[in-house]
């Protein structure tokens, strides 16, 4: 099985994303040659460059093997993130940072698409009343949206979603560092589970035993907003100064959830059927927000833990 049973029976009952093994863009067409935005194109003022050049993606054999023996868990959790290898992309922009609540409402306002809104408990503090996003919450991520939600997102403001490998390196840079800001877990440069459980939780068995099944379930779901305001840690900026690439939420990526190249693992789930999400969220802990850790959701998931952001790989912005 991909993961425990405890994960999979209370994730799919809250609606939120499950775990599973990894996905490269296999399949996907060549990136195609990007050109510099202009320097008064409004999308420059709110995106990050990251410049042509290879970097480091993935885990080493060695690198799952010290996770698990840290971490805990089966090693199928993290043994998808391997093999490591270069990749050697062509300079773009991605967002600064996630797109918030504020900004999805100018996309709707435009598009008079519906927003964001699922019927159950744990999805009331996010849900929209109306075409007013939820009060407090104008410079949150926006969450309760699907991949293709995202997608037509970006599209509208002449972006689009990031590969696998555009997310990667704007999150760790080209010497593939394990969080954006160094090597070293620091609970106090992202939105996760430590912030709210006040304490470090660096096992599976104590993230599960001391927030998932006490604090989480007994004291917040469903009670409070668990977001927080984008940009809330500019000490976990990455080296290209992108915001909240670990922890907050995890982010829509335009890629199918499948294996990296020249891996041998198998699984029912890859293929043409999941989307990969990256970057953890506020509730998990510290090992699902490292940079090279992969997740996946349906395409059509809509839950309180995952928003985007997108990139820009034109100076038109046309696809």
């Amino acid at each position: 099985m991909l993961f425990h049973s405890y994960y999979r029976r209370e994730w799919r009952a809250a609606g939120t994303v499950c775990l599973g093994v990894w996905l490269c863009a296999c399949g996907r067409a060549p990136v195609p040659s990007r050109e510099f935005l202009p320097a008064d194109d409004p999308r420059a003022a709110e995106m990050v460059f990251v410049p042509a050049g290879p970097f480091r993606m993935g885990s080493s054999e060695s690198a799952i093997s010290e996770i698990q023996k840290s971490y805990g868990g089966e090693r199928v959790l993290y043994e998808n993130e391997y093999p490591e290898r270069t990749v050697d992309l062509e300079a773009y922009y991605i967002d600064r940072h996630e797109v918030t609540q504020a900004e999805y409402k100018h996309f709707l306002d435009e598009t008079g698409r519906e927003p964001p809104f699922v019927e159950s408990v744990w999805a009331t503090p996010f849900n929209w009343e109306g075409r007013a996003y939820p009060d407090g919450l104008a410079d949150h991520p926006v969450v309760l949206v699907s991949y293709f939600d995202a997608l037509d997102y970006c599209h509208w403001a002449r972006k689009t979603l990031p590969s696998e490998a555009e997310w990667e390196k704007a999150a760790r840079g080209v010497h593939g560092s394990i969080y954006p800001w160094g090597e070293e877990w620091d609970s106090s440069r992202l939105n996760s589970a430590a912030s709210w459980a006040g304490r470090e939780l660096p096992t599976i068995d104590i993230w599960k035993e001391e927030w998932w099944s006490t604090i989480y379930h007994n004291q917040l779901r469903g009670k409070i907003a668990t977001t927080k305001p984008v940009g809330s840690y500019p000490s976990g900026a990455s080296p290209y100064g992108a915001l909240d690439m670990s922890g907050n939420v995890f982010e829509w990526i335009d890629a199918w959830y499948d294996l990296y190249p020249g891996s041998k693992v198998t699984n029912p789930e890859f293929g043409q059927q999941y989307r990969v999400v990256r970057g953890g969220d506020w509730y998990l802990g510290r090992i699902f927000t490292r940079t090279p850790a992969r997740l996946r959701a349906p395409p059509d998931h809509k839950v309180t833990t995952i928003g985007f952001r997108c990139v820009c790989r034109k100076a038109d912005g046309d696809d």
